[in-house]
């Protein structure tokens, strides 16, 4: 049997375009820029064959998954607590239980997909999440990625043989994510 995962993180966000590290903030919303990436996600998504969207709780990845849903108008929108972006406050210090979290951070994430893997009537799942989240998602498909695009999309197949990457979607939209721009610059 071949399944297909689409993990990609939300739009750009008001957050995201004045600096701040959004975490597990709920009042960071889409940006015009981000609606348009959303938008151009949802065309690379247009005829791909979604039984389920699965989406972070927080309002950025909603409104994503919503927008890249509107080619899908039968498909299941459905709220994964555990998909949720970390609180990053822990990131920056030397606390000695900062690798613990960030391990159970992964944990967290890993689990929730080893959920929707369990269901087996799922064939084709798309996830809205996070850039921390999307990288987990990857990172237990077994994929090392870096820095994570806004509306960047990680296209798996999962077979009996296990994960195989297939494509990564960058919509081309260049926005200034200054959250992204390293601290000493």
């Amino acid at each position: 049997m071949v399944r297909n995962f689409y993990f990609f993180r939300h739009g750009q966000t008001n957050e995201n375009a004045e600096g701040a590290k959004e975490g597990n903030r709920t009042d960071a919303f889409l940006t015009s820029d981000g609606v348009l990436q959303a938008k151009q996600l949802a065309e690379f998504l247009r005829d791909k064959k979604i039984d389920a969207f699965y989406s972070s709780p927080l309002p950025r990845a909603v409104r994503t998954a919503e927008i890249v849903a509107e080619y899908h108008p039968a498909t299941p929108i459905i709220i994964e607590d555990d998909f949720i972006e970390t609180a990053f406050g822990f990131w920056y210090n030397d606390d000695a239980d900062a690798q613990r979290r960030i391990d159970n951070n992964f944990n967290r994430i890993s689990g929730a997909l080893g959920r929707i893997v369990a269901q087996r009537e799922l064939l084709d799942v798309a996830v809205s999440s996070h850039g921390g989240v999307t990288r987990a998602l990857c990172w237990a498909a077994g994929m090392r990625v870096g820095n994570i695009k806004n509306c960047q999309c990680f296209h798996f197949v999962l077979d009996d043989t296990g994960w195989h990457f297939v494509e990564s979607f960058d919509t081309g939209i260049e926005v200034v994510n200054k959250s992204d721009i390293p601290q000493d610059e």
